[in-house]
């Protein structure tokens, strides 16, 4: 037994050395890593940390001359993790700015650098900010405001002046939720709010010196009001939406059924918009010079066609406003066509790889947000699949007739839909809580339209906007018709969204290294994912949802039962926090009469094994529920002696912390998360966050 345990392990490591082509796809992977432990931290690690690298650097220095050596590739590993390590810290420090730590009311004064467009209200980016004199705001480097007021005279470009309510980024709705304080951070948007006066114009195209800064958003917003302008309702804010990234024309029933229908996608300026324009223009331009016999003989018409492509793309993603998610797709896109100019493989796994390598150097913090793992899944789900059938389905395609071929079209469609939603679907269970039933049937209809009809119409668009010309947004808009109408309809089928609850993080990172473990070898070793893979799947038994939730406010609370029923204090409170609870947790609303819960003016008590946990609404009721329950509770501070209950969760812990989770045990006992606690001590976190006792009965 013990000798063909040698021999197994010794065939394995064999295995991955031969292998050693594919190796440099787990280079992103460890960047990754590296990445994922800084954002793990409780605490902020300081520019001393970047020292890091350099035992991995100094070691292999001294092996350099010792190819193939174990202490080599471990060495390697180590500095690929220590280089995502620092380059999460060099992104921090780069994109550091204050951050507004209480409300206020202030007048500023300001330039408008973006602006995102709806029917009834806009929101602006404001930079080189001036507050009234008196006013505690922090030197702010950007701030985003919310406006329905006098909203079409302002251009971006204009110093303007507005009264304004200013709060902090909002906080996650729940402990582990998504981290909205974080991801405005690495914007360095230190506050958002709304105006409440109307904005007073002092100037056009002031306080940006950068022609790109300045032009950017002057062309994304004249293109969108040109758009909502001359287009219906119904369908202007799609158009708007893949012209030129800005959602806020969408009206809600639309985005609610395009996500559960499983077209969400479709919205967002990605990397299958950055492919299907890239692509129209590439063949677009090859067909046109190969017109020429001349230039088709003597000239290389795919590379060049490959470079008018990157420049087409260039002006999208100029277009675009350049967020984060399109200069990923570019960036993922451009690689492709950089390919070809160079006569390597265009889709390939290593192109993929130095596509997400360049991104997690460049911006580490996408890592962790869900538009880069869904796009990347997906990306080397179909790269997997088109290594296996795709000569196979090309030979298929070519030995036959017309018929043929429409049947490779289908079955090929079929295919990369169910393989990228299946490769996707972990990512969306674990952000969103809830996947879309009928995604591949609805993907099925909708994403030829995209790219046979209105991705061209689009094109034709960018080029007809300088000279006033509608028709092609009118052609663009009867495609755009046709997918909402698929969304709408496939939405309204019984369980379309399927609200199954999420999971944790540690299980995600297993399900992803799984997966790439047994997509990037080729080789036996590629089997040992399956194992792994069946050891992931028994920890979902092991998880536990919370009993209780309570938001930063204190204004709403859930209860969830061992039954799975999900009750909410209020309707009305706090919708945002409501709604994702509701999905985190899978389930659907009940009313009070369903649970062991008695309520009167004073407040609810609610019973669980023997436990009385008390909601108090009023000061007075607190008195009566220290002589009585377990746990409290409260969105008002919980003042004196409590003497009877085990654990206090009061108006200054919600403020200090943020949203709470509670679970109970069985046998009595009780664990507390809560949003800060589990966040520590970071640049985003609100400066009120500290290391505090619980207000535990004096039990």
């Amino acid at each position: 037994m013990k000798r063909t345990y040698r021999i197994s392990f010794s065939a394995l490591v064999s295995q991955l050395r031969e292998d050693r082509s594919r190796w440099f796809l787990w280079y992103p992977v460890l960047v990754g890593l590296g990445i994922a432990l800084f954002f793990s931290l409780k605490w902020q690690p300081g520019p001393v940390w970047l020292a890091v690298l350099v035992p991995f650097l100094a070691g292999l220095i001294a092996l350099w001359r010792r190819d193939g050596s174990g202490a080599k590739i471990l060495l390697t590993a180590g500095l690929l993790v220590s280089i995502g390590f620092s380059a999460s810290i060099v992104r921090t420090i780069v994109v550091a700015a204050p951050v507004l730590q209480a409300k206020e009311v202030t007048t500023v004064t300001a330039t408008v650098l973006e602006k995102s467009t709806g029917y009834k209200r806009a929101r602006v980016l404001l930079g080189n900010l001036e507050f009234s004199d008196g006013d505690a705001v922090p030197p702010l480097e950007y701030i985003r405001l919310t406006s329905r007021s006098n909203m079409d005279a302002v251009k971006p470009g204009q110093q303007i002046r507005v009264k304004a309510v200013l709060l902090p980024p909002p906080a996650p709705a729940y402990p582990g939720g998504y981290d909205f304080q974080r991801h405005s951070y690495y914007q360095s948007i230190g506050a958002v709010g709304y105006s409440i006066g109307k904005f007073k114009i002092l100037g056009e195209n002031a306080g940006i010196q950068d022609w790109f800064l300045r032009r950017s958003p002057e062309v994304r917003n004249n293109i969108a009001e040109f758009v909502l302008h001359h287009m219906p309702p119904e369908n202007a804010g799609f158009i708007v939406a893949i012209m030129t990234g800005d959602k806020d024309a969408i009206p809600q029933n639309q985005l609610d059924d395009m996500r559960q229908s499983g077209l969400a996608h479709l919205l967002a300026i990605s990397g299958l918009h950055m492919g299907m324009i890239g692509g129209l223009i590439f063949f677009a331009s090859r067909l046109l010079l190969v017109l020429s016999p001349y230039v088709a003989l003597y000239y290389p018409v795919k590379k060049i066609a490959a470079v008018i492509a990157l420049f087409g793309l260039a002006g999208y993603l100029f277009v675009s406003g350049m967020s984060v998610s399109a200069v990923r797709a570019y960036i993922m896109i451009s690689a492709v066509f950089t390919a070809i100019c160079f006569d390597r493989t265009a889709l390939s796994f290593r192109m993929v790889a130095l596509a997400a390598l360049v991104i997690l150097l460049l911006f580490p913090e996408s890592l962790i947000t869900p538009s880069f793992q869904m796009s990347f899944a997906a990306v080397f789900a179909l790269i997997a699949l088109y290594e296996t059938i795709g000569p196979r389905l090309s030979a298929f395609a070519r030995s036959g007739g017309l018929l043929r071929r429409i049947v490779a079209y289908i079955f090929g469609i079929i295919l990369t839909s169910l393989v990228a939603g299946l490769a996707t679907a972990p990512f969306a269970l674990y952000h969103f809580g809830q996947i879309a039933a009928y995604s591949l049937i609805a993907n099925l209809l909708a994403v030829p339209i995209m790219g046979l009809w209105v991705m061209p119409w689009v094109i034709v668009s960018f080029l007809a906007y300088p000279f006033g010309v509608v028709a092609p947004l009118v052609m663009t808009g009867a495609g755009i018709d046709l997918i909402l109408a698929i969304a709408r309809e496939t939405a309204s089928w019984p369980g379309a969204a399927q609200y199954l609850g999420t999971f944790g993080t540690l299980q995600l990172v297993a399900i992803t290294l799984t997966c790439l473990w047994l997509i990037i070898w080729r080789r036996g070793a590629r089997w040992l994912a399956l194992p792994a893979a069946f050891l992931t799947f028994l920890t979902f038994f092991q998880d536990r949802t919370p009993d209780i939730l309570m938001a930063e406010s204190g204004n709403l609370y859930a209860l969830h039962t061992e039954h799975g029923e999900l009750y909410l204090s209020s309707r009305r409170a706090e919708k945002f926090e409501a709604e994702r609870w509701q999905l985190i947790l899978g389930q659907h609303l009940v009313g009070r009469k369903h649970l062991p819960l008695a309520c009167d003016p004073y407040g609810c008590v609610y019973r669980d094994e023997g436990m009385i946990i008390a909601f108090p609404e009023t000061v007075g009721a607190i008195e009566m529920d220290c002589l009585r329950a377990d746990i409290i509770v409260s969105r008002f501070p919980v003042r004196g002696i409590c003497p009877h209950p085990r654990l206090v969760v009061d108006r200054f812990d919600l403020w200090r912390r943020g949203a709470h989770s509670l679970y109970l045990g069985g046998s009595g006992g009780i664990m507390v998360e809560s949003v800060n606690e589990l966040r520590g001590d970071r640049p985003w976190v609100p400066h009120r966050y500290r290391e505090s006792p619980y207000r535990e009965g004096e039990g």
